[in-house]
């Protein structure tokens, strides 16, 4: 259990592993506010409206999932190597590797 003043490696990285924690929350909530909408629309336009023909219309979808999913990827991998060089900080470790 950690105390508000403790110093402590242990309690240091705890903090450290628990920010990262309520960040890679935020990330997915976010993510998933953004890319359902635009998914949502797109659908609707090409057959709620059926603005776009539907046989071009899915390849939109599949590149809006293909690009949304690399992004996903792509912040998920920042966090993961900000995370490890955060808990070598907390641990005195050289964040420099």
């Amino acid at each position: 259990m950690s105390y508000a003043g403790e110093s402590s490696i242990e309690a240091r990285v705890r903090a450290v592993t628990a920010d990262f924690g309520r960040r890679q929350t935020r990330l997915f909530i976010t993510f998933a506010l953004i890319e359902g909408p635009v998914l949502l629309l797109l659908a609707v336009a090409i057959y709620g409206f059926e603005l776009i023909d539907p046989e071009v219309g899915i390849w939109f979808i599949v590149a809006v999932a293909v690009v949304g999913g690399f992004l996903m990827s792509a912040l998920l991998m920042r966090l993961m190597q900000a995370r490890v060089r955060a808990i070598a900080q907390a641990k005195g470790e050289n964040p420099l590797f």
